[in-house]
Protein backbone atom coordinates (compact mmCIF):
# COMPACT_ATOMS: atom_id res chain seq x y z
CA UNK A 1 0.00 0.00 0.00
CA UNK A 2 2.84 2.38 0.82
CA UNK A 3 4.44 1.73 -2.58
CA UNK A 4 1.09 2.38 -4.25
CA UNK A 5 0.67 5.69 -2.44
CA UNK A 6 4.20 6.75 -3.35
CA UNK A 7 3.58 5.87 -7.02
CA UNK A 8 0.33 7.91 -7.10
CA UNK A 9 2.05 10.85 -5.42
CA UNK A 10 4.84 10.76 -8.01
CA UNK A 11 2.29 10.74 -10.82
CA UNK A 12 0.44 13.71 -9.34
CA UNK A 13 3.69 15.63 -8.81
CA UNK A 14 4.83 14.96 -12.40
CA UNK A 15 1.41 16.00 -13.73
CA UNK A 16 1.51 19.26 -11.80
CA UNK A 17 5.00 20.00 -13.13
CA UNK A 18 3.90 19.36 -16.71
CA UNK A 19 0.90 21.67 -16.28
CA UNK A 20 3.17 24.37 -14.85
CA UNK A 21 5.55 23.97 -17.77
CA UNK A 22 2.68 24.27 -20.27
CA UNK A 23 1.47 27.51 -18.70
CA UNK A 24 2.94 30.49 -20.61
CA UNK A 25 5.08 32.93 -18.63
CA UNK A 26 5.50 36.60 -19.46
CA UNK A 27 8.19 38.87 -18.02
CA UNK A 28 8.44 42.66 -17.96
CA UNK A 29 11.64 42.60 -20.02
CA UNK A 30 9.92 40.53 -22.71
CA UNK A 31 7.18 43.15 -22.89
CA UNK A 32 9.78 45.92 -23.20
CA UNK A 33 11.53 44.16 -26.08
CA UNK A 34 8.33 43.24 -27.91
CA UNK A 35 6.88 46.76 -27.59
CA UNK A 36 10.09 48.26 -28.96
CA UNK A 37 10.19 45.82 -31.90
CA UNK A 38 6.48 46.07 -32.69
CA UNK A 39 6.29 49.86 -32.66
CA UNK A 40 6.27 51.63 -36.02
CA UNK A 41 8.88 53.91 -34.44
CA UNK A 42 11.47 51.14 -34.87
CA UNK A 43 10.81 51.10 -38.61
CA UNK A 44 10.88 54.88 -38.64
CA UNK A 45 14.34 54.85 -37.06
CA UNK A 46 15.64 52.37 -39.65
CA UNK A 47 14.28 54.51 -42.50
CA UNK A 48 15.78 57.64 -40.94
CA UNK A 49 19.23 56.01 -40.84
CA UNK A 50 18.94 54.79 -44.46
CA UNK A 51 17.86 58.23 -45.68
CA UNK A 52 20.67 59.89 -43.70
CA UNK A 53 23.30 57.57 -45.16
CA UNK A 54 22.08 58.26 -48.67
CA UNK A 55 22.15 62.02 -48.08
CA UNK A 56 25.67 61.71 -46.67
CA UNK A 57 26.86 59.84 -49.77
CA UNK A 58 25.34 62.56 -51.92
CA UNK A 59 27.65 65.05 -50.22
CA UNK A 60 30.65 63.06 -51.51
CA UNK A 61 29.36 63.46 -55.07
CA UNK A 62 30.02 67.18 -54.84
CA UNK A 63 33.73 66.43 -55.33
CA UNK A 64 32.97 65.02 -58.78
CA UNK A 65 33.23 67.35 -61.79
CA UNK A 66 30.12 69.44 -62.28
CA UNK A 67 29.11 69.08 -65.94
CA UNK A 68 26.50 71.26 -67.67
CA UNK A 69 25.32 71.15 -71.29
CA UNK A 70 24.03 74.50 -72.54
CA UNK A 71 22.61 75.66 -75.86
CA UNK A 72 21.22 79.00 -76.98
CA UNK A 73 20.07 80.79 -80.08
CA UNK A 74 19.78 84.60 -80.04
CA UNK A 75 18.92 87.47 -82.28
CA UNK A 76 20.36 90.87 -81.41
CA UNK A 77 19.63 94.34 -82.67
CA UNK A 78 23.29 95.21 -83.29
CA UNK A 79 26.59 93.44 -83.76
CA UNK A 80 30.23 94.35 -83.40
CA UNK A 81 31.67 96.10 -86.49
CA UNK A 82 34.65 98.25 -87.38
CA UNK A 83 33.88 101.97 -87.29
CA UNK A 84 35.88 102.56 -90.49
CA UNK A 85 36.93 100.56 -93.53
CA UNK A 86 40.62 99.77 -93.95
CA UNK A 87 42.18 99.77 -97.42
CA UNK A 88 42.70 96.26 -98.76
CA UNK A 89 40.97 94.66 -95.75
CA UNK A 90 37.56 93.08 -96.02
CA UNK A 91 35.81 91.99 -92.83
CA UNK A 92 32.52 90.15 -93.06
CA UNK A 93 29.78 91.68 -90.99
CA UNK A 94 28.59 89.42 -88.14
CA UNK A 95 25.12 87.95 -88.37
CA UNK A 96 22.54 89.26 -85.93
CA UNK A 97 21.36 85.69 -85.35
CA UNK A 98 23.92 83.81 -83.27
CA UNK A 99 24.10 80.22 -82.01
CA UNK A 100 26.09 78.49 -79.31
CA UNK A 101 26.23 75.01 -77.74
CA UNK A 102 28.70 74.45 -74.90
CA UNK A 103 29.81 71.80 -72.46
CA UNK A 104 30.90 73.38 -69.14
CA UNK A 105 33.03 71.45 -66.64
CA UNK A 106 33.94 72.67 -63.14
CA UNK A 107 36.17 70.54 -60.91
CA UNK A 108 36.41 71.72 -57.27
CA UNK A 109 39.99 71.80 -55.99
CA UNK A 110 39.48 73.45 -52.61
CA UNK A 111 36.03 74.43 -51.34
CA UNK A 112 37.05 75.99 -48.04
CA UNK A 113 35.86 72.95 -46.06
CA UNK A 114 32.19 73.23 -47.08
CA UNK A 115 31.67 69.65 -48.31
CA UNK A 116 33.35 67.97 -45.32
CA UNK A 117 31.39 70.16 -42.90
CA UNK A 118 28.11 69.48 -44.71
CA UNK A 119 28.85 65.77 -44.49
CA UNK A 120 29.34 66.00 -40.72
CA UNK A 121 26.26 68.19 -40.48
CA UNK A 122 24.23 65.51 -42.26
CA UNK A 123 25.51 62.92 -39.79
CA UNK A 124 24.44 65.16 -36.91
CA UNK A 125 20.99 65.65 -38.46
CA UNK A 126 20.57 61.89 -38.86
CA UNK A 127 21.65 61.37 -35.24
CA UNK A 128 19.07 63.92 -34.06
CA UNK A 129 16.19 62.35 -35.99
CA UNK A 130 17.22 58.86 -34.90
CA UNK A 131 17.54 59.95 -31.26
CA UNK A 132 14.09 61.56 -31.35
CA UNK A 133 12.72 58.13 -32.21
CA UNK A 134 14.74 56.63 -29.32
CA UNK A 135 13.10 59.12 -26.95
CA UNK A 136 9.63 58.13 -28.18
CA UNK A 137 10.51 54.44 -27.90
CA UNK A 138 11.69 54.97 -24.33
CA UNK A 139 8.31 56.48 -23.43
CA UNK A 140 6.70 53.15 -24.34
CA UNK A 141 8.31 51.58 -21.26
CA UNK A 142 6.20 53.75 -18.98
CA UNK A 143 3.00 52.49 -20.66
CA UNK A 144 4.21 48.89 -20.49
CA UNK A 145 4.92 49.31 -16.76
CA UNK A 146 1.39 50.51 -16.07
CA UNK A 147 -0.38 47.69 -17.89
CA UNK A 148 2.04 44.93 -16.80
CA UNK A 149 1.82 45.73 -13.09
CA UNK A 150 -1.97 46.14 -13.31
CA UNK A 151 -2.26 42.67 -14.85
CA UNK A 152 0.14 41.29 -12.23
CA UNK A 153 -1.87 42.83 -9.38
CA UNK A 154 -5.17 41.51 -10.74
CA UNK A 155 -3.62 38.05 -11.09
CA UNK A 156 -2.55 38.12 -7.43
CA UNK A 157 -6.01 39.36 -6.37
CA UNK A 158 -7.73 36.56 -8.30
CA UNK A 159 -5.50 34.01 -6.58
CA UNK A 160 -6.42 35.45 -3.17
CA UNK A 161 -10.13 35.46 -3.99
CA UNK A 162 -9.93 31.80 -5.00
CA UNK A 163 -8.42 31.06 -1.59
CA UNK A 164 -11.29 32.95 0.03
CA UNK A 165 -13.77 30.89 -2.00
CA UNK A 166 -12.08 27.70 -0.84
CA UNK A 167 -12.30 28.87 2.75
CA UNK A 168 -15.98 29.78 2.35
CA UNK A 169 -16.82 26.45 0.73
CA UNK A 170 -15.19 24.59 3.61
CA UNK A 171 -17.20 26.55 6.16
CA UNK A 172 -20.42 26.16 4.15
CA UNK A 173 -19.96 22.40 4.40
CA UNK A 174 -19.39 22.61 8.15
CA UNK A 175 -22.34 24.95 8.84
CA UNK A 176 -24.61 22.97 6.50
CA UNK A 177 -23.82 19.83 8.50
CA UNK A 178 -24.60 21.75 11.69
CA UNK A 179 -27.91 22.94 10.24
CA UNK A 180 -28.86 19.38 9.33
CA UNK A 181 -28.15 18.36 12.90
CA UNK A 182 -30.09 21.31 14.29
CA UNK A 183 -27.00 22.97 15.77
CA UNK A 184 -27.06 25.95 13.38
CA UNK A 185 -29.74 27.72 11.40
CA UNK A 186 -30.10 27.78 7.62
CA UNK A 187 -29.69 31.56 7.69
CA UNK A 188 -26.06 31.06 8.71
CA UNK A 189 -25.58 28.92 5.61
CA UNK A 190 -27.28 31.54 3.44
CA UNK A 191 -24.97 34.27 4.76
CA UNK A 192 -21.93 32.22 3.77
CA UNK A 193 -23.39 31.42 0.34
CA UNK A 194 -24.15 35.10 -0.28
CA UNK A 195 -20.56 35.96 0.61
CA UNK A 196 -19.38 33.23 -1.76
CA UNK A 197 -21.35 34.83 -4.60
CA UNK A 198 -19.96 38.21 -3.65
CA UNK A 199 -16.43 36.79 -3.82
CA UNK A 200 -17.19 35.35 -7.25
CA UNK A 201 -18.27 38.82 -8.37
CA UNK A 202 -14.97 40.27 -7.21
CA UNK A 203 -13.14 37.61 -9.22
CA UNK A 204 -15.16 38.67 -12.28
CA UNK A 205 -14.17 42.31 -11.68
CA UNK A 206 -10.48 41.46 -11.22
CA UNK A 207 -10.55 39.19 -14.28
CA UNK A 208 -12.05 41.96 -16.41
CA UNK A 209 -9.39 44.43 -15.27
CA UNK A 210 -6.67 41.84 -15.98
CA UNK A 211 -8.10 41.15 -19.42
CA UNK A 212 -8.21 44.86 -20.26
CA UNK A 213 -4.56 45.29 -19.21
CA UNK A 214 -3.56 42.21 -21.24
CA UNK A 215 -5.36 43.57 -24.32
CA UNK A 216 -3.49 46.87 -24.04
CA UNK A 217 -0.23 44.93 -23.73
CA UNK A 218 -1.17 42.96 -26.84
CA UNK A 219 -1.59 46.23 -28.75
CA UNK A 220 1.74 47.57 -27.50
CA UNK A 221 3.71 44.38 -28.06
CA UNK A 222 1.94 43.16 -31.19
CA UNK A 223 1.76 39.63 -29.77
CA UNK A 224 -1.16 37.52 -28.65
CA UNK A 225 -1.20 36.83 -24.90
CA UNK A 226 -2.93 33.60 -23.90
CA UNK A 227 -5.65 33.85 -21.25
CA UNK A 228 -3.77 31.46 -18.94
CA UNK A 229 -0.51 33.42 -19.20
CA UNK A 230 1.16 33.98 -15.86
CA UNK A 231 2.86 37.34 -15.31
CA UNK A 232 6.25 36.86 -13.68
CA UNK A 233 6.81 39.15 -10.73
CA UNK A 234 10.06 41.04 -11.40
CA UNK A 235 12.76 41.39 -8.80
CA UNK A 236 13.44 44.73 -7.13
CA UNK A 237 15.10 47.08 -9.62
CA UNK A 238 15.99 50.44 -8.17
CA UNK A 239 18.92 51.53 -6.05
CA UNK A 240 17.79 54.74 -4.41
CA UNK A 241 21.38 55.87 -3.85
CA UNK A 242 22.22 55.66 -7.57
CA UNK A 243 21.02 58.94 -9.06
CA UNK A 244 23.06 59.28 -12.26
CA UNK A 245 20.58 60.27 -14.98
CA UNK A 246 21.27 58.69 -18.36
CA UNK A 247 18.11 59.37 -20.34
CA UNK A 248 17.97 59.30 -24.18
CA UNK A 249 16.83 62.93 -24.08
CA UNK A 250 20.31 63.94 -22.90
CA UNK A 251 21.90 62.49 -26.03
CA UNK A 252 19.33 64.36 -28.09
CA UNK A 253 20.39 67.64 -26.48
CA UNK A 254 24.05 66.81 -27.18
CA UNK A 255 23.32 66.03 -30.82
CA UNK A 256 21.40 69.29 -31.20
CA UNK A 257 24.30 71.25 -29.75
CA UNK A 258 26.72 69.43 -32.06
CA UNK A 259 24.51 70.38 -35.01
CA UNK A 260 24.68 74.07 -34.09
CA UNK A 261 28.47 73.88 -33.74
CA UNK A 262 28.75 72.37 -37.21
CA UNK A 263 26.43 75.04 -38.60
CA UNK A 264 28.82 77.65 -37.19
CA UNK A 265 31.75 75.90 -38.92
CA UNK A 266 29.77 75.83 -42.16
CA UNK A 267 29.25 79.60 -41.97
CA UNK A 268 33.03 80.05 -41.59
CA UNK A 269 33.73 77.62 -44.45
CA UNK A 270 31.44 79.51 -46.82
CA UNK A 271 33.45 82.68 -46.32
CA UNK A 272 36.78 80.93 -47.11
CA UNK A 273 38.52 81.28 -50.52
CA UNK A 274 37.73 78.55 -53.05
CA UNK A 275 39.72 77.14 -55.97
CA UNK A 276 38.36 75.20 -58.92
CA UNK A 277 39.43 74.07 -62.37
CA UNK A 278 37.06 74.88 -65.21
CA UNK A 279 36.83 74.00 -68.89
CA UNK A 280 34.36 75.27 -71.44
CA UNK A 281 34.09 73.85 -74.94
CA UNK A 282 31.52 74.15 -77.66
CA UNK A 283 30.43 74.90 -81.18
CA UNK A 284 28.75 78.06 -82.36
CA UNK A 285 28.55 81.11 -84.63
CA UNK A 286 30.55 83.15 -84.05
CA UNK A 287 33.23 81.34 -82.07
CA UNK A 288 35.95 82.91 -79.99
CA UNK A 289 37.23 84.63 -83.13
CA UNK A 290 34.58 87.28 -83.49
CA UNK A 291 35.93 88.35 -86.92
CA UNK A 292 34.86 85.06 -88.52
CA UNK A 293 31.15 84.99 -89.19
CA UNK A 294 30.86 81.19 -89.35
CA UNK A 295 30.38 78.16 -87.13
CA UNK A 296 33.53 77.26 -85.16
CA UNK A 297 34.75 74.86 -82.48
CA UNK A 298 36.21 76.52 -79.40
CA UNK A 299 37.29 75.86 -75.82
CA UNK A 300 38.49 77.71 -72.71
CA UNK A 301 40.25 76.14 -69.68
CA UNK A 302 41.76 77.58 -66.52
CA UNK A 303 41.78 77.96 -62.72
CA UNK A 304 39.30 80.04 -60.80
CA UNK A 305 39.76 81.74 -57.43
CA UNK A 306 36.63 82.85 -55.60
CA UNK A 307 36.73 84.95 -52.43
CA UNK A 308 33.29 85.71 -50.92
CA UNK A 309 33.06 89.33 -49.84
CA UNK A 310 29.46 89.73 -48.70
CA UNK A 311 29.70 86.71 -46.39
CA UNK A 312 32.44 88.41 -44.37
CA UNK A 313 29.96 91.07 -43.21
CA UNK A 314 27.26 88.61 -42.06
CA UNK A 315 29.55 85.85 -40.74
CA UNK A 316 29.89 87.10 -37.16
CA UNK A 317 26.22 87.99 -36.88
CA UNK A 318 25.13 84.56 -38.11
CA UNK A 319 27.52 82.86 -35.68
CA UNK A 320 26.13 84.90 -32.80
CA UNK A 321 22.66 83.62 -33.67
CA UNK A 322 23.99 80.04 -33.65
CA UNK A 323 25.66 80.67 -30.28
CA UNK A 324 22.35 81.83 -28.80
CA UNK A 325 20.66 78.69 -30.11
CA UNK A 326 23.36 76.60 -28.41
CA UNK A 327 22.66 78.40 -25.14
CA UNK A 328 18.94 77.68 -25.53
CA UNK A 329 19.71 73.96 -25.85
CA UNK A 330 21.92 74.16 -22.72
CA UNK A 331 19.04 75.75 -20.79
CA UNK A 332 16.62 73.08 -22.05
CA UNK A 333 19.01 70.34 -20.94
CA UNK A 334 19.48 71.97 -17.53
CA UNK A 335 15.70 72.32 -17.10
CA UNK A 336 15.20 68.68 -18.09
CA UNK A 337 17.76 67.50 -15.53
CA UNK A 338 16.22 69.65 -12.78
CA UNK A 339 12.73 68.27 -13.49
CA UNK A 340 14.03 64.70 -13.44
CA UNK A 341 15.89 65.28 -10.18
CA UNK A 342 12.60 66.43 -8.66
CA UNK A 343 10.85 63.35 -10.02
CA UNK A 344 13.62 61.17 -8.58
CA UNK A 345 13.11 62.67 -5.13
CA UNK A 346 9.37 62.04 -5.32
CA UNK A 347 9.81 58.53 -6.65
CA UNK A 348 12.46 57.73 -4.05
CA UNK A 349 10.00 58.75 -1.33
CA UNK A 350 7.39 56.46 -2.90
CA UNK A 351 9.87 53.57 -2.93
CA UNK A 352 10.63 54.09 0.76
CA UNK A 353 6.95 54.54 1.62
CA UNK A 354 5.86 51.29 0.00
CA UNK A 355 8.87 49.45 1.40
CA UNK A 356 7.82 50.42 4.94
CA UNK A 357 4.18 49.57 4.24
CA UNK A 358 5.13 46.12 2.93
CA UNK A 359 7.26 45.47 6.00
CA UNK A 360 4.21 45.93 8.27
CA UNK A 361 1.65 44.32 5.94
CA UNK A 362 2.96 40.83 6.76
CA UNK A 363 2.33 41.39 10.48
CA UNK A 364 -1.17 42.71 9.82
CA UNK A 365 -2.01 39.74 7.59
CA UNK A 366 -0.64 37.30 10.19
CA UNK A 367 -2.80 38.86 12.93
CA UNK A 368 -5.91 39.00 10.72
CA UNK A 369 -5.40 35.36 9.69
CA UNK A 370 -5.10 34.36 13.33
CA UNK A 371 -8.29 36.24 14.18
CA UNK A 372 -10.13 34.73 11.19
CA UNK A 373 -9.03 31.19 12.06
CA UNK A 374 -10.24 31.72 15.59
CA UNK A 375 -13.56 32.97 14.20
CA UNK A 376 -13.75 29.92 11.95
CA UNK A 377 -13.23 27.66 14.98
CA UNK A 378 -15.92 29.53 16.93
CA UNK A 379 -18.29 29.34 13.96
CA UNK A 380 -17.75 25.58 13.70
CA UNK A 381 -18.63 25.29 17.38
CA UNK A 382 -21.74 27.48 17.10
CA UNK A 383 -20.33 30.24 19.30
CA UNK A 384 -20.68 33.02 16.70
CA UNK A 385 -22.90 33.58 13.69
CA UNK A 386 -21.88 33.49 10.05
CA UNK A 387 -22.12 37.29 9.91
CA UNK A 388 -19.55 37.58 12.67
CA UNK A 389 -17.29 35.18 10.78
CA UNK A 390 -17.76 37.08 7.50
CA UNK A 391 -16.65 40.28 9.22
CA UNK A 392 -13.33 38.71 10.24
CA UNK A 393 -12.97 36.96 6.87
CA UNK A 394 -13.40 40.25 5.02
CA UNK A 395 -10.92 41.95 7.33
CA UNK A 396 -8.34 39.25 6.54
CA UNK A 397 -9.20 39.40 2.86
CA UNK A 398 -8.78 43.18 2.76
CA UNK A 399 -5.45 43.00 4.57
CA UNK A 400 -4.17 40.46 2.00
CA UNK A 401 -5.39 42.58 -0.92
CA UNK A 402 -3.72 45.61 0.61
CA UNK A 403 -0.52 43.65 1.09
CA UNK A 404 -0.48 42.62 -2.59
CA UNK A 405 -1.33 46.16 -3.67
CA UNK A 406 1.57 47.58 -1.67
CA UNK A 407 3.94 44.90 -3.01
CA UNK A 408 3.04 45.71 -6.62
CA UNK A 409 3.14 49.45 -5.96
CA UNK A 410 6.58 49.01 -4.39
CA UNK A 411 7.81 47.11 -7.44
CA UNK A 412 6.25 49.60 -9.86
CA UNK A 413 7.74 52.57 -8.00
CA UNK A 414 11.18 50.94 -8.24
CA UNK A 415 10.83 50.45 -11.98
CA UNK A 416 9.49 53.99 -12.39
CA UNK A 417 12.57 55.21 -10.53
CA UNK A 418 14.66 53.16 -12.92
CA UNK A 419 12.89 54.72 -15.92
CA UNK A 420 13.49 58.24 -14.65
CA UNK A 421 17.19 57.43 -14.34
CA UNK A 422 17.24 56.00 -17.86
CA UNK A 423 18.46 52.58 -16.78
Amino acid sequence: MKIKHVFISCLLFAGNRLMAQDKPLLTLEQCYAAASTNSSLAQQKALTIVAGNMAEKNQNLKWLPQVDLNAQATYQSAVTSFPAKLPGVTVDELSKDQYKATLDIVQPVYDGGIISTQKKLQQATTNIESQRVEVDLYQLKSKVNGYFFTALLMEENIRLMNLVKEDLNNNIKKVSAQAENGVATNSNVDVLKAELLKTSQRIIEFSAARKAAMQMLEILTGTAIAENTSFVKPAGAANAEEAVIDRPELKLFDFQKQQFQLQSKLISARSNPKFSFFANGGYGKPGLNMLKNEFQWFYIAGLKLSIPITGQFTKQRDQRVIKIQEQIVDRQKENFLNNNRQLLVQQKNDVEKYRELVSTDAEIVALRTKIKENASFRLANGIITSSDYITELNAENQSMLTQKLHEIQWLQSQYNYKLILGK
